[in-house]
């Protein structure tokens, strides 16, 4: 239109109004491209997500195998890892998503640690501790989680570092410990199902802390509350078996046993 609108002074107006809502249409095009470079994102699986960050060649693939067999290329040069790397780990029956960064720290990959649950930062053993520990700090800070992190030490066959968890990814010890502040970290219970004269479900069901009866109930379905009668909750104490109500306060590892109206 702006190329066959009349030049004379009468169309000076319309030539005018034109361009002016050419520039608006280029502007919302390029607001377009920009919303449409949506954030790299991975479905949360399991009772939490866990992401692994760390310098190149810190060990993070080795990890990643060792806490759930996940096949993962593991090499000597840095950077083998060119992708987020995802596998989930059995922990007592309760799967936890565990995600490799890579050490590029590509801030596509790296907005995945905003939402995850936890951030383990490992640590080369058998490098500077406290250069890599200022390098990370950085990501840390860039990406405000410093409420989720958990350092860990690498290689520490020959050296150990205080404030972390120190482990061999390679020769796998002490990753109970790791798994266990995972856990811990997470603020969650396992609760069991079970069914009157059955065995107890598995895998158990994944609550916040200070969940109850009728957080189980809602968890398996919600038609269960319109037809509760009562519960029996089992566990190792002396009052295992004993008839409760939806408020009752449950505890980890605890089995449910709902009976309906």
């Amino acid at each position: 239109m702006i190329k066959f609108a009349p030049k004379h002074k009468g169309g000076h107006n319309l030539l005018s109004q034109l361009k002016q809502r050419l520039k608006k249409l280029k502007e919302e095009s390029k607001k377009g491209k920009a919303s449409s470079k949506s954030k790299f994102s991975i479905k949360k699986e399991g009772a939490g997500q866990v992401c692994i960050i760390g310098q190149t060649n810190s060990g993070k693939s080795t990890l990643l195998k060792a806490l759930t067999n996940v096949e993962v290329q593991i090499d000597n040069y840095p950077f083998t890892t060119k992708q987020p790397v995802v596998g989930m780990m059995n922990y007592e029956d309760v799967l936890i998503q565990l995600i490799e960064i890579p050490s590029t720290f590509d801030p596509e990959f790296t907005s995945l640690l905003q939402t995850a649950d936890e951030v383990v930062i490992l640590i080369d053993g058998e490098q500077d501790i406290e250069k890599q520990k200022e390098e990370l700090n950085q990501i840390i800070k860039k990406n405000k989680i410093e409420d989720k992190i958990i350092w860990v030490l690498n290689k520490a066959e020959r050296r150990t570092y205080l404030g972390m968890i120190n482990i061999s990814a390679i020769a796998k010890v002490g990753l109970n410990r790791l798994k266990d502040e995972m856990w811990n970290r997470l603020g969650l219970i396992r609760v069991y199902t079970k069914s009157p004269g059955k065995e107890k479900v598995v895998p158990p069901v994944a609550l916040p802390r200070g969940a109850t009866v009728k957080d189980v109930a809602k968890s398996i379905h919600k038609d269960f509350l319109k037809t509760f009668h009562f519960a029996r909750v089992f566990n190792n104490s002396q009052f295992s078996g004993q008839k409760v109500g939806l408020d009752f306060l449950l505890n980890d590892m605890d089995i449910v046993e709902i009976h309906t109206k």
